[in-house]
């Protein structure tokens, strides 16, 4: 089926000193108000185009001379524009080059006459007696979330709920002003009572959009959901919710759009975060096994054991956090004697540290290994071994006279260690890795008594690199202990070789002199039967024999 209607073109003439007979150059453009590069609507059924250029031969005297030309319309999913007339214009000239030569003076038109004519068609539309279209349009909207938190997916859908209670609406759309944090990502397809609209995104002075097609006409009585899917990721400035603007728009001169929705969602930032740490190795036994003190030691093996704890401050998320501050409570010493010497201090990440007051005073040579196994499997959440260097010994169960007293910063001097952490993303973390010695000359002056060395973390996040801030900051805080403990060696794996030796010697001396004694004492002679007797029993067994 096709929608046709004809163009009909009639010209007469009258004029004073000229031939009976002239030629104008005709013009019709079809639909000629759409701007160049638009669908033009209707076309010239002959030639498919919307111009068409033709000559007109007129002679004086005659009935008006017409010329039809048949024109169709585009089928309608070729254009949207369904109400604005379809304007046809026709522009007429002389055609000189009909002019016989011998004429000494030519024919012009009437420069009082207008040379150019402008007639409307109009799209038959259902819009009532008077093909004048009045909708009503109305529009609500819901977002499938009312909280946005910085740092997790964010996406929302946005339910729409477009209809109108009028008549039908033409060049329906649905519009939404995108706000800077998000970006458009599709249309709901999974949810069936969601309606799947055709939607493009654009650009509107430097304004993002998405444009859905809502239907031309948007029929009387059209009532439907959709779902239209944002990611909302850009929160770098954003403040405390993001505003969506929606709007149904259409080409009816009267009630052309809808109301105006604007939707707020809220903005929230929330960061866990995480301080854990480890002491390296847990427990120190002793005494130390050949090992004598020094008074004035020079090397880190002449101090004591090896003690390191670390620390590591660890941002779960889904928020990054920065200008945090981490602060370390660590017991040096007591009573002016060493407790747990500190020799050098290793961040890992954003970490920057100073202490109190300096440390490894009294200038004891170190050694920092370049990489650091233990500290490279806490920050890879591998479990430490609490590795206990022991003595080539076997210890006994440790003498318990009584509980272990905790040393920390209540009751001991201790050195702080400050330190500022700078911005930690989502699952990542900063460490900080204390290397010390036990000062074991302090401990092997108290025989048998259990102490227990408690280094005291805390931090205190202090913001979050966003316009938002949560109403309350993350922090904590944990103690780290290493004890001291005794333990009694087995003594035979202490004895020299010698002293076994000499021993062993001993003992068979002692053996060889009681042997001696009970030998003098008669106690290995064996008592034997008189003479005589042995000789009656010789005679008697001979006789005996004799008889026989």
């Amino acid at each position: 089926f096709m929608c046709s209607f004809t163009v009909r073109v009639c010209s007469d003439f009258e004029g004073q000193s000229i031939s009976d007979e002239i030629v104008l150059k005709g013009e019709l453009q079809l639909d000629s108000l759409k701007q160049k590069g638009a669908v033009r609507r209707t076309l010239f059924f002959d030639y498919h185009q919307s111009h068409h250029y033709f000559s007109i031969e007129i002679e004086r005297q005659k009935q008006l001379h017409c010329q039809d030309f048949l024109v169709y319309l585009r089928d309608e999913t070729e254009f949207r524009d369904k109400l604005s007339p379809i304007n046809i214009n026709f522009n007429y000239s002389l055609d000189e080059s009909s002019f016989e030569d011998s004429l000494t003076v030519k024919p012009i038109l009437n420069y009082y006459q207008k040379n150019s004519l402008a007639e409307q068609a109009y799209i038959l539309v259902d819009c009532g007696e008077d093909n004048v279209c009045i909708p009503d349009l109305q529009l609500s909207a819901v977002p499938d979330t009312d909280q946005l938190i910085i740092g997790e997916e964010n996406c929302v859908m946005l339910i729409i709920n477009p209809r109108n209670d009028g008549e039908g609406a033409y060049e329906a759309e649905l519009h939404i002003k995108i706000p800077p944090e998000a970006d458009y990502t599709g249309v709901e397809r999974n949810n069936k009572a969601l309606r799947v609209l055709s939607c493009d995104y654009k650009m509107e002075n430097e304004t993002r959009m998405v444009v859905c097609d809502l239907g031309n006409p948007m029929v009387a009585g059209a009532n439907f959901s959709t779902g239209i899917r944002f990611s909302v990721q850009h929160f770098e400035n954003a403040d405390f919710s993001i505003n969506f603007e929606l709007q149904i728009k259409s080409s009816n001169k009267i009630n052309p759009t809808s109301n105006l929705v604007n939707l707020h969602i809220n903005i929230s930032a929330v960061a866990q975060v995480q301080i854990r740490g480890v002491s390296h190795p847990p427990t120190i036994i002793l005494p130390l096994h050949n090992w004598e003190p020094k008074d004035q030691p020079t090397k880190e093996e002449e101090v004591g054991p090896l003690v390191e704890h670390i620390y590591e401050l660890h941002n779960i998320g889904p928020s990054a956090i920065n200008s945090t501050v981490l602060h370390v409570g660590w017991p040096i010493s007591s009573r002016e004697e060493f407790l747990l010497y500190i020799l050098h201090i290793q961040t890992h990440g954003p970490l920057n540290c100073q202490t109190s007051s300096p440390i490894n005073t009294m200038q004891i040579k170190f050694a920092v290994p370049e990489d650091t196994p233990e500290l490279a499997a806490f920050l890879y959440n591998s479990t430490i071994s609490h590795y206990i260097r022991r003595r080539d010994v076997a210890v006994a169960e440790p003498h318990r006279k009584n509980t272990a007293k905790i040393l920390n910063c209540t009751n001991v001097k201790c050195v702080l260690i400050s330190c500022t952490v700078g911005q930690l993303e989502r699952g990542k973390s900063a460490a900080l890795k204390i290397r010390s010695r036990l000062w074991a000359q302090t401990f092997l002056e108290r025989k048998n008594y259990l102490y227990s060395l408690s280094s005291n973390v805390s931090f205190e996040v202090k913001s979050m690199p966003y316009k938002v801030q949560p109403a309350k900051l993350p922090e904590g805080n944990i103690a780290i202990r290493t004890s001291v403990i005794w333990s009694t060696p087995n003594v035979s794996f202490e004895i020299p070789l010698w002293v076994i030796i000499l021993a062993i010697l001993l003992g068979l001396l002692v053996l060889a002199l009681l042997t001696l004694a009970l030998w003098k004492c008669g106690f290995f002679d064996r008592a034997r039967p008189p003479q005589d007797d042995m000789a009656d029993r010789q005679q008697l067994t001979n006789n005996k024999t004799t008889d026989a």
